[in-house]
């Protein structure tokens, strides 16, 4: 994270007079929460990294409370683990934790198909179409942070459509699970098929088809997250394990 210039009142939450300014505040949290998260998926932060709420203040330029209010939003979301009185650190999502997070993010987001599949327009066809274009180059570069990031910007423009906020906070909170979670796989994802997923959903957007944009989904569905443990590699034929 980039160090900010000088404080403003505004960094405080509070007014030039010095009353409580509740938007100020809440628009401060949000800018470090937002930084946070930012550098989590830009892996500068990196899972089981302890974090200081005084270091993150210092950094930003803001005072402590936004925040400790920004880390507990974290928290709230599965990116950020604590230990009252001992530490606070980056979430470490194991690769069940991923399977299991990817169960929720499909009954959510074929919610959210059946929503705003109709109201689709244009626009919203021709960035998908760019970011599934990033999607395959990073795959084919195999840098699995950049894959990562084109593959969560794609599925996040039908959640812009949704006029319900109950359902974007879901889904919201399930992808940066994801997210931290499949840059930390025994294996790779099945990229091809995640690809040619897209590309259906695409054309199921683009005609306002629900049918063809859940048989989309459906196609992730079929997709294995690696679920063996990192530490613990398949042994040779003939061989115990240690």
């Amino acid at each position: 994270m980039s160090e900010a210039g000088p404080r403003d009142p505004a960094a405080d939450g509070s007014a030039a007079g010095g009353e409580p300014d509740t938007f100020a505040t809440s628009r401060v949290v949000n800018t470090v929460f937002d930084s946070i998260l930012q550098s989590v998926h830009e892996g500068r932060l990196l899972p089981g990294q302890r974090i200081s709420d005084v270091e993150l203040a210092e950094q930003l330029g803001v005072s402590r409370t936004p925040v400790r209010e920004a880390l507990q939003r974290l928290r709230e979301i599965g990116i950020i683990e604590a230990s009252a009185s001992r530490f606070t650190r980056i979430a470490v999502v194991s690769p069940q934790q991923t399977a299991d997070a990817m169960v929720v993010w499909m009954a959510l987001y074929s919610a959210l198909i059946a929503e705003v599949i109709g109201r689709v327009g244009p626009e919203e066809v021709t960035r998908m179409r760019a970011d599934h274009e990033e999607f395959l180059a990073q795959v084919r570069a195999l840098d699995p942070q950049k894959i990562a990031t084109a593959n969560a910007n794609f599925f996040s423009h039908l959640m812009t459509l949704s006029q319900n906020p109950v359902l974007q906070r879901g889904l919201n909170s399930v992808v940066h699970q994801i997210r931290l979670g499949s840059l930390h796989l025994p294996d790779y994802l099945d990229f091809r098929t995640l690809g040619e997923s897209q590309a259906l959903l695409i054309a199921a957007a683009r005609d306002h088809d629900v049918a063809a944009a859940r048989g989309a989904l459906r196609m992730i569905g079929l997709i294995t997250v690696p679920t063996a443990s990192p530490d613990e590699p398949n042994a040779p034929e003939g061989t115990d394990r240690p």
